[in-house]
């Protein structure tokens, strides 16, 4: 692992290192990181809310600090844990319709059906038959909010009127604080047999900084306040929950369902100035990617010029063959011993591998790996 890492560093001093020379992208897919075993039908339920332990958690005002005329009514609403709640179910259900892999249950339907359960029907079974496999539900586990007034002290050089010059602080601005804290759990079970297939948390952390005025210090000490914030109201949290959770339900739906991954690769140049391999370039920039690889190919076949073999590779891993891309790149690093066709190698052998595991989840065909649960934690905060 660490010398894959390594390997992606040195790639990317390759890529700013390399100016003008032409550069091939690799799309390929990426595993989901949980198996949920070819099941794609997915019941979304309503995220539950969070209720702050006691109460109202801010004071209705914050104080501007020292006097000063820049107090502000907080930002915090008190029916801020609802709309947080309402805002994760939607990315939720955004988040796992744009994977275009599910098959979605909405939460209307989702949370009428469960409902069912407390009248003595069986919801659950009534989503079976409707062809649905997997129960996503999920809560807003911990929530907090801070706001507060600091003030920074500018200074410059002041000369006075003997004509001394000191460093004094000739103006204080004043910035309110704002900062929100969420966690998110959720879970998918299976519905036939409720078996729990993900169980995580995610936790996030943003923080937001709005100047709300300036004092200006004269030479003989007395001040003046200028505000910079029009408004009496703080912004409200809303805005920056709403940022976390679009991060969080981002990191939901990689962990489960397969996505696409996209490497940058620069061609490597040709040192021989050979015109048959200057033609090869130029079909390359030109986007010609299935001509560029014959001539390259060919090259390399004739004269085994290295960089005619690794830019072979690289075609064909643009063209998305990336089993023959791994094949031609193992023959040239074979023949060649040359580090930099070997350091990709291992990047070609790992996107291979991650779309090869990728397709598998899409067909079904995973096998399972026996570690059952996956129970994750991520804290995601400075």
């Amino acid at each position: 692992m660490k010398r894959f890492v390594k390997v992606v560093l040195v790639f990317a001093l390759m890529v700013f290192l390399s100016g003008c020379a032409t550069t091939v992208k690799v799309r390929h897919l990426v595993p989901g990181e949980v198996d949920l075993g070819g099941e794609r039908s997915l019941a979304i339920a309503s995220t539950s809310s969070y209720r702050f332990p006691y109460g109202r958690p801010l004071s209705p005002w914050v104080s501007g600090l020292q006097g000063t005329d820049f107090t502000l009514s907080t930002g915090f609403e008190t029916n801020l844990s609802e709309r947080v709640a309402s805002l994760a179910t939607r990315k939720i259900v955004q988040a796992v319709s744009d994977t275009r892999y599910f098959s979605i249950l909405v939460p209307e339907a989702t949370d009428a059906y469960l409902s069912l359960s407390r009248t003595g029907k069986d919801g659950v079974r009534l989503m079976r038959e409707k062809g649905f496999d997997l129960l996503m539900s999920s809560e807003i586990s911990y929530m907090d909010v801070e706001e507060r007034v600091e003030g920074t002290d500018l200074r410059e050089f002041v000369t006075n009127s003997s004509g001394i010059s000191s460093e004094q602080v000739t103006k204080r601005e004043y910035y309110l604080i704002q900062e929100a804290t969420l966690g998110i759990s959720y879970t998918i079970t299976r519905l036939h047999d409720g078996g729990i297939l993900v169980r995580e948390t995610v936790t996030d952390k943003e923080e937001k900084r709005t100047k709300i005025g300036t004092r200006y210090y004269a030479e003989d000490g007395s001040y003046r306040d200028e505000r910079n914030y029009s408004s009496g109201l703080a912004p409200s949290f809303g805005t920056l929950f709403s940022q976390i959770i679009e991060r969080i339900t981002d990191k939901m739906v990689l962990n489960l369902a397969p996505s696409w991954e996209t490497e940058h690769f620069p061609l490597m140049k040709n040192k021989e100035k050979l015109a048959s391999a200057e033609i090869a370039h130029e079909f390359a920039k030109n986007g010609e990617y299935r001509r560029a690889y014959q001539q390259f190919l060919s090259i390399w076949q004739q004269s085994r010029q290295l960089s005619s073999g690794y830019n072979a590779s690289l075609m064909l891993a643009t063209l998305g063959e990336l089993h023959a891309s791994v094949d031609l790149m193992n023959e040239v690093y074979n023949s060649t011993g040359d580090e930099r066709v070997y350091d990709t190698l291992l990047i070609l052998q790992q996107a291979l591998s991650q779309d090869q595991l990728a397709q598998r989840q899409i067909s079904g065909d995973s096998v399972d790996d026996g570690q059952g649960v996956t129970m994750t934690q991520y804290m995601v905060m400075e």
